[in-house]
């Protein structure tokens, strides 16, 4: 079997930063002081975010992400979850520890369906967006912070900001999350490698390119981490869908649930997954 825990680390990093961050993510000093100003003056100008983020009134785009912000704030699940309305809501958005719990719980308690669609966005997104050289970097959590959902296609967008809403809905359900069993994980695994192995067509000098990655990935070029993490993509894609979510669930959980990757001991067959914290060690988008 291929060494798996090198792709199950990056998974964990691109299911915590993947595509863009809710706040339509921008690390510039203007954008932050944007932000800032939101929150100062206590409501969300969704014009002046759509003149910062390049997306043209009255166009496609800028009509699902109105119709996203109005959708999140009349939702009574939301409201309940983060009193104080647009401007709290900002917060929670903007502040990288409670952003980061949100998803991760929320990741959690999609359904498997939805789970799966945010693989075929991420994939998208990485093909399409993404050079082949990952801007010249080799961390996967900065070359997926450099798309914003201006880049994105009018589709990739609506299902980016879909999956988000059930994201934040599904993250305040206190409601325990089932782990795979180490033997279901160590099955889907199995079928990992095959489905890596196809994805590669058999060819043995790419075979060990792969493995060289895995076996020393703090030597890898840009270019290979590219092509390592697309590889990877698809070949998740090409798994049947109930093993591809026994893989995925444990990435979007994180540790403990990430030991399944390399067990010492036996796992519960249910978390309780808190909606409130994130759990340490990962970095959630």
């Amino acid at each position: 079997m291929l060494r798996l825990t090198v792709w199950f680390t990056l998974l964990i990093s691109l299911s915590a930063n993947a595509a863009v961050h809710l706040d339509f993510h921008d690390e510039s000093p203007d954008a932050g002081a944007a932000g800032s100003a939101l929150r100062q003056r206590g409501a969300v100008d969704i014009d002046e975010i759509l003149r910062q983020y390049g997306i043209s009134q009255g166009s496609t785009k800028a009509r699902i992400i109105f119709e996203w912000f109005d959708k999140v704030m009349r939702d009574p699940v939301i409201a309940a979850r983060v009193p104080g309305g647009a401007p709290a809501l900002v917060h929670v958005l903007l502040d990288p520890e409670q952003r980061e719990a949100t998803m991760s719980s929320g990741l959690a308690r999609l359904t498997p369906a939805d789970r799966s669609r945010y693989l075929v966005l991420l994939t998208g997104v990485l093909d399409e967006l993404v050079p082949v050289n990952c801007f010249g970097l080799v961390d996967m959590v900065t070359i997926m912070n450099r798309v914003t959902i201006a880049q994105m296609s009018d589709a990739q967008a609506e299902l980016y900001l879909d999956l988000m809403y059930k994201i934040m809905v599904s993250s305040g359900s206190a409601a325990p999350v089932r782990v795979p069993t180490r033997e279901e994980y160590a099955a889907a695994s199995e079928a990992m490698s095959r489905a890596v192995v196809i994805e590669l067509g058999g060819d043995p000098a790419n075979v060990d390119r792969y493995m060289a990655y895995t076996a020393n990935p703090s030597t890898a070029t840009p270019a290979d981490v590219c092509w390592m993490t697309r590889v990877t993509l698809h070949a998740l894609a090409r798994m049947p869908a109930a093993e591809r979510d026994v893989v995925l669930l444990p990435v979007f959980i994180g540790p403990p649930a990430a030991s399944l990757a390399d067990p010492v001991d036996q796992r519960p067959a249910q978390m309780p997954f808190p909606a409130s914290a994130s759990p340490p060690g990962t970095t959630m988008p």
